[in-house]
């Protein structure tokens, strides 16, 4: 939005009402001239008429006594009335009689009374009267100013009351709504809209609009509600994946048994904990006897059976949440004992010995024999997981060396 100059809506109506009441005002008071000007051209005229039914009779019979006196005072009465301006009586003699304003006879605009004689016929003389413009002024001043007065007042008043509803209706409103809405943030997005407005028994467009915003927040605050549940759901989904994502890296896909990744990763940390504390620390090299035999003889779906009853069989005889078993590869495992001692450590892979050979693997009906050579270790001073596990690897190789089907170093 263009950085545009604010103009307060209210403000801009109040002005625009008190303009318009000016307006009103300058053409009540143009009529109102006209009006008057019209007024006063028809009292004039009123006044002519007047003239002709009682003067023009007394300037007659005054003319027919040739009387000059008498004529000049009727002259010098009718031009004293206020309305006139300026009288000119012109006699058929040629005389003339004149009162008022002689300035007057320059303009235009007289009007003319005709002077008959007292016993009917001729007209023997010619009554003309001017207007006073000065009364006419007068006049129209007068009215003008009682107009301004009067409809100005009411003017006056009528746009305060405007001005006053103006303000606690819409200005105070719209001003709660523009500081609402310039104050809001995200932190503050959820914050009630409230309106300095008295109590009514009605709505208007303001109250819709603050209903508005309040639905609006309300939607947004279970909308983010419910974002932050999604959120929260989401982030157990991808900790579950990303959990089940580590474990396939680190588990071998056949035996379900850790894999050498996580061998690297966890045997270099369970032998610092060992030597820290100063505990035994063991391994168990074992590998299949004649493995590829079972392969060639059952095939290979069978040799993942046995690897797979195998590897469960070493998990059964471990101890939960403690020992470890690593597939390192083909039908070779890796029995990983920590607080354990040579000694426990051959105990361990004896009975593992035994429970292979005594329980064969039933597949497809048939019965698989099945032994194993083990090679067992201690971990030495200064000795790493890599050295172990050779060590260990080692004397599995003597015990396949000697026959197999037994553990080294045998007790």
């Amino acid at each position: 939005m263009q950085n545009l100059p604010f103009r307060s809506l209210a403000g801009y109506l109040i002005r625009g009402t008190l303009g318009l009441a000016l307006c009103c005002m300058l053409a009540v008071f143009v009529v109102q001239v006209g009006l008057m000007l019209q007024h006063q051209k028809a009292q004039f005229q009123h006044l002519v008429d007047e003239v002709a039914k009682t003067s023009a009779p007394l300037l007659s019979v005054s003319l027919w006594d040739i009387e000059p006196q008498a004529v000049q005072q009727q002259v010098g009465v009718i031009a004293d009335r206020p309305e006139v301006g300026y009288v000119l009586l012109m006699v058929g003699t040629g005389q003339q009689f004149e009162a008022g304003d002689v300035q007057l006879r320059k303009e235009p605009g007289s009007l003319r009374i005709p002077i008959p004689a007292p016993q009917g016929g001729k007209v023997i003389g010619e009554l003309l009267l001017w207007a006073n413009p000065q009364f006419v002024v007068n006049e129209v001043r007068r009215t003008a100013l009682s107009v301004l007065v009067g409809y100005g007042l009411f003017t006056l008043l009528i746009c305060a009351l405007i001005s006053y509803m103006l303000r606690r209706e819409l200005q105070r409103p719209l001003q709660h709504l523009a500081q609402f809405a310039r104050e809001l943030t995200p932190q503050t997005l959820v914050r009630p809209l409230v309106l300095d407005r008295p109590p009514r028994n009605h709505s208007d467009e303001i109250d819709l609009v603050a209903h508005g915003f309040s639905k609006l927040q309300n939607g947004l605050r279970e909308h983010i509600h419910n974002l932050d549940q999604m959120v929260a759901e989401r982030t157990q989904q991808l900790q579950a994946l990303a959990e089940a994502n580590h474990q396939l890296s680190i588990t071998d896909a056949l035996t379900g048994c850790f894999n050498r990744r996580h061998l690297e990763e966890r045997l270099h940390r369970e032998l610092e904990r060992a030597r820290r504390y100063g505990r035994p620390f063991s391994v168990i090299c074992m590998d299949l006897d004649h493995f590829k035999q079972i392969n060639d003889r059952f095939g290979h779906a069978c040799g993942d059976t046995v690897l797979c009853v195998t590897a469960d069989r070493l998990r059964g005889v471990s101890r939960s949440q403690v020992d470890w078993v690593v597939r390192l590869g083909g039908e070779e495992f890796l029995i990983v004992l920590p607080e354990t001692d040579e000694t426990a450590a051959r105990h361990t892979a004896e009975r593992l010995r035994h429970l292979l050979e005594s329980e064969p693997v039933r597949f497809d009906g048939q019965s698989i024999p099945m032994t194993a050579s083990f090679g067992v270790a201690q971990i030495r001073p200064e000795e790493d997981g890599s050295a172990l596990i050779l060590r260990a690897d080692a004397l599995l190789y003597q015990a396949k060396a000697a026959g197999r089907n037994r553990v080294f170093p045998s007790q």
